[in-house]
C-alpha cells in the first residue's frame, strides 16, 4: 500500500535527523578534545575559534532538526566561549586566554561540554503537522459551495458562475452541510445562515475564503461577520460579473499564499536539506545552495521570489553577499531574509542595514518557517504584479505581453510547432462608458479578463493591450482550435448580464487570429491578427475572423 505524502516526508526527516546525529557525534568528539588541549597548551589556543563556530552552528541547527536541548546547551556554550574566541581572533596573548579557558572549565562548563553527546539521545518527535496544500489537477475547475435559501437565485448564481468555469454546489440549509468539504475552494453564504453562531458547521469555514450576501451596512453586523471569518460582503449576488470578480480575487490571493519560488543559501547541508523538505512538502518550489560562489548563476537561472541566507557561511558573510547582489539592478528588489542564531538586536539591525529585509532567529520551527516563507513570497509577488501586471485586470501589461509573445515566436520557430496570436476588442465599448459610466465600463473589462483567465490554459499568454483591447497567445495550438475556443468564449461572454444602475445590458467582443509561425516576426503576426479583427468588426462584430495569410493549418485540415 503506498505511503501518504506526510508519511513519506516524515520518513525523510527521520533519515535526515539520524544523519545529523551521526555527523554531530563525530564533531563533538573532536571538539571536546580540542577544547581540553587548548586548556593545557597555549599553542593550541587557536582551536577555540573552530569550537566557537561549531557551537554557533549547533545553536541554530540542532533545535530545528529536533534536538532542542542540544541547541540550548550549544547556545549557552557559544555565549561563554565568544569572548575568548574574539581574543584569539584579535591576536591577544595565548597564555592569558588559556588561563581564562581553564577558569571557565572549572565553573561547571567542563561537565556541560563532556555531556553534549548524551543530549543527542533526547529529541522532539518528528512532525509533519504543518498545513499541506490540497493537490489539484491541472484541469480542475474551482469548486464553490453556495448556501442560499432562494432556489431561483441559487440557480441564477450557479449558471452565471459556470460561464466563468466554476463548479457550484448549492445548499438550502446549513443542516445539509456535508461531512467532507476537502475539495471546496470557496464558500458563499447568505447572512441569515450566520445568525446563530452556535451552529456546528460554522467551524468548518476555517481556512477557506468566505463571501457573505448581506444587505446590512451597520457597523455591528459587519464587525460580527468579520469575526466569523468572512472575507467579503456583497449586497447583490445577482450581479454575476461583480461576484465573479470577487471570487477570482479571493481565490487568486489564497493560491498565491501557497505558491512561491525560494532559494536558500547555507553551508550546513543537513539544515539545508531539512528546509528544502519542509518547504517543498508545503507546495513551494525550492532551490538550495551550499556554495555561495555559485549564487549569481543560480539566481539568474532560478529567479526566486525570495532569498533565505545564513549570516555566516565559513569564509563568506551573508550581509556582504547581499550587498554584492545589490550591485545589479535586477536584484535590488529581491527580498533577502537572514537566518541566524544571533539574538543581539543591535547586531541583527546592523545585518539588516547591510542589505537584508528581515531577520529570523534560529532555531525555527517547521510551521513558522513555512508560514514565514509563504507570506514573504506572497508579498514579493504582489509587489511584482505592480510592475508587470495591469492594475485593473491582473493581466500582463502591454510591453510584457509583447515580450512573452516574441519568446513564444522564437520557441515555435525553433521547434516548428504551431502557435496562434489573437487580438480581442470589446464591441461598442464607448457606448457603455457614455451610457453607464467608466466604473461600469471597468467592470466589463474585468469580466472579460476573468473569463479569459479561467477558460484558457495556464500556458496561454493573456495581456491587456490597451483600453478595451486584449492580446492572447495560444502556444502549440492550431488555428482551427483557436477559432473554436474563442467562438465559445464569444457566445458565453454575450450571455453575461451587467447591471449599469439605470438598467441591465450585455456586451460582445470581436477577435482576429493569426498563425504566429506563419510570419517573419511576432510584430507581423500581431499586425495580421489586428487586420483580421478589423475585418470582424466590418462584418458585424461578435465573432472571430482569421487572417487570410495565416490560415495554412486550417486549410490543410479541411
Amino acid at each position: 500500500m503506498p505511503q501518504s505524502p506526510s508519511s513519506e516526508v516524515r520518513k525523510k526527516l527521520e533519515t535526515l535527523r539520524n544523519r545529523f546525529r551521526d555527523k554531530t557525534i563525530r564533531e563533538l568528539e573532536g571538539l571536546v578534545s580540542s577544547i581540553f588541549s587548548a586548556s593545557e597548551h597555549s599553542e593550541s589556543i587557536g582551536e577555540l575559534v573552530g569550537a566557537y563556530q561549531l557551537f554557533h552552528r549547533l545553536a541554530g541547527s540542532a533545535g530545528t532538526l529536533g534536538f532542542t536541548q542540544l541547541g540550548e546547551q550549544a547556545r549557552k556554550l557559544e555565549i561563554a566561549l565568544k569572548p575568548l574566541a574574539d581574543q584569539v581572533a584579535a591576536g591577544d596573548d595565548s597564555e592569558g586566554i588559556r588561563l581564562q579557558l581553564r577558569q571557565l572549565l572549572t565553573t561547571g562548563y567542563k561537565d556541560d561540554i563532556v555531556g553534549l553527546c548524551t543530549l543527542l539521545d533526547t529529541t522532539e518527535p518528528v512532525s509533519t503537522s504543518w498545513e499541506q496544500p490540497r493537490v489539484t489537477e491541472i484541469d480542475d475547475r474551482a469548486v464553490l459551495m453556495l448556501l442560499e435559501p432562494d432556489k431561483k437565485l441559487a440557480d441564477l448564481i450557479s449558471q452565471g458562475l459556470a460561464l466563468y468555469g466554476y463548479r457550484v454546489r448549492t445548499l438550502s440549509s446549513g443542516h445539509l452541510w456535508p461531512d467532507n468539504i476537502s475539495d471546496v475552494d470557496l464558500i458563499m453564504v447568505r447572512d441569515t445562515f450566520l445568525q446563530d453562531e452556535r451552529e456546528h458547521w460554522l467551524s468548518r469555514f476555517s481556512g477557506l475564503p468566505v463571501i457573505c450576501f448581506s444587505e446590512a451596512h451597520d457597523f455591528t453586523t459587519r464587525y460580527r461577520l468579520a469575526c466569523l471569518g468572512v472575507d467579503a460582503c456583497l449586497e447583490d449576488p445577482q450581479d454575476i460579473p461583480a461576484l465573479a470578480d470577487r471570487v477570482e480575487h479571493l481565490l487568486a490571493e489564497g493560491l498565491a499564499t501557497l505558491n512561491g519560488r525560494v532559494m536558500i543559501v547555507d553551508d550546513d547541508r543537513e539544515l539545508l536539506e531539512h528546509y528544502r523538505l519542509v518547504l517543498t512538502s508545503g507546495g513551494l518550489q525550492v532551490r538550495t545552495l551550499d556554495d555561495p560562489t555559485d549564487l549569481l548563476s543560480e539566481l539568474a537561472e532560478f529567479r526566486p521570489d525570495i532569498l533565505l541566507m545564513d549570516v555566516q557561511m565559513g569564509q563568506y558573510e551573508g550581509p556582504a553577499l547581499a550587498r554584492m547582489l545589490r550591485f545589479q539592478a535586477e536584484w535590488l528588489s529581491l527580498p533577502i531574509i537572514f537566518f541566524s542564531s544571533e539574538e543581539d538586536r543591535d547586531l541583527q539591525l546592523d545585518v539588516l542595514a547591510r542589505g537584508g529585509d528581515d531577520f529570523v532567529t534560529k532555531p525555527v520551527s517547521d510551521e513558522f518557517l513555512l508560514r514565514t516563507v509563504r507570506i514573504r513570497c506572497y508579498r514579493a509577488r504582489q509587489l511584482g504584479k505592480l510592475v508587470s501586471l495591469d492594475s485593473l485586470t491582473g493581466l500582463l501589461k502591454h510591453a510584457l505581453a509583447k515580450t512573452e509573445l516574441n519568446r513564444e515566436f522564437a520557441r515555435c520557430t525553433r521547434t516548428r510547432h504551431d502557435s496562434v496570436v489573437a487580438m480581442l476588442d470589446l464591441d461598442h465599448f464607448k457606448q457603455v462608458n457614455d451610457t453607464y459610466g467608466h466604473g461600469t465600463g471597468d467592470m466589463v473589462i474585468k469580466a472579460l479578463s476573468n473569463l479569459l483567465r479561467h477558460r484558457l490554459r495556464d500556458t496561454d499568454i493573456i495581456g491587456r493591450y490597451g483600453g478595451e483591447e486584449f492580446v492572447v497567445v495560444l502556444p502549440e495550438c492550431s488555428l482551427g482550435k483557436a477559432v473554436e475556443v474563442l467562438e465559445a468564449l464569444c457566445q458565453d461572454f454575450a450571455r453575461l448580464v451587467f447591471n449599469g444602475g439605470s438598467g441591465e445590458f450585455s456586451v460582445t467582443f470581436s477577435a482576429g487570429v493569426a498563425l504566429l509561425n506563419s510570419y517573419e516576426s511576432g510584430e507581423q503576426a500581431i499586425e495580421a491578427a489586428d487586420r483580421a479583427l478589423f475585418e470582424r468588426k466590418r462584418r458585424g462584430r461578435n465573432g472571430v475572423s482569421m487572417a487570410p495569410d495565416g490560415g495554412r493549418d486550417l486549410l490543410t485540415a479541411n
